[in-house]
């Protein structure tokens, strides 16, 4: 392919990086990516000294997916960054693609509940209440295997893998543990029940642990915006002239 034009799209990046934003440089360069431009270029921008390009590398590599797992070493080289952004891109790739030699920074992405950073505190549950069964299955064996991550995380992560067993009490215990993450196991339990069990993510809403808090504001807000979304596309529909 010509890569001309994603190749100035890098320049525009590392010489104006306002310009790059007022001319939407960052979904101009995915589509480039999408359209077959070097991922081999990305690894430079990897080791960029700025954390803004550093940052976007990592979110294109990001919505890039499986098909940049080529990078998951330099991926993995950003997740301990103080940055919560660097940080959670990182985390994402390494827990939805982090198998074998990465698996160890797997684990990391748990830790990151007890992270000093807010911001990371909850990024990380975000992540790991959207990897698979078969994902946390791994992780738990893993931990188990090799004795890395402590009780709580490992019946929090058994919790998540038999979640089709838990009863509404069962989450809501979860909830108001004394353990810190094990509630943060609950709440994400909670969220992967809503449909079932709506009342307990909203009720968390007002939870004592800012964390929970916070997790669950942002659910029930992304759900309110979903259904949202869903009602206009309905009436859009209802308006819709019939054809015989």
């Amino acid at each position: 392919m010509d890569e001309t034009n994603g190749l100035r799209l890098i320049e525009l990046l590392k010489k104006d990086k306002e310009k790059f934003r007022k001319e939407h440089g960052g979904y101009q360069l995915l589509q480039e990516y999408f359209y077959g431009l070097s991922k081999e270029t990305l690894r430079d921008l990897l080791s960029d000294e700025d954390k803004d390009i550093r940052g976007l590398a990592l979110w294109i590599i990001s919505e890039l997916g499986r098909t940049a797992t080529d990078l998951l070493g330099e991926v993995v080289s950003q997740i301990n960054d103080d940055d919560p952004i660097i940080c959670y891109y990182s985390s994402e790739m390494v827990a939805f693609y982090g198998t074998d030699k990465y698996m160890d920074d797997f684990m990391k992405v748990f830790g990151f509940f007890e992270h000093s950073n807010a911001k990371t505190r909850s990024l990380s549950m975000f992540i790991i209440s959207r990897l698979s069964a078969s994902r946390m299955q791994e992780a738990y064996a893993y931990s188990v295997n090799n004795k890395i991550l402590g009780d709580s995380h490992e019946k929090g992560l058994l919790s998540l893998i038999h979640i089709n067993t838990l009863t509404a009490s069962d989450i809501t215990a979860m909830i108001h543990s004394d353990d810190s993450i094990i509630r943060k196991y609950g709440v994400i339990a909670a969220r992967k029940v809503y449909e079932k069990y709506p009342e307990i993510i909203e009720e968390s809403v007002n939870s004592e642990d800012l964390d929970v808090q916070h997790f669950s504001k942002t659910e029930v807000q992304a759900k309110a915006k979903t259904a949202q979304l869903l009602n206009r596309s309905r009436k859009h529909k209802s308006r819709q002239p019939k054809t015989e």
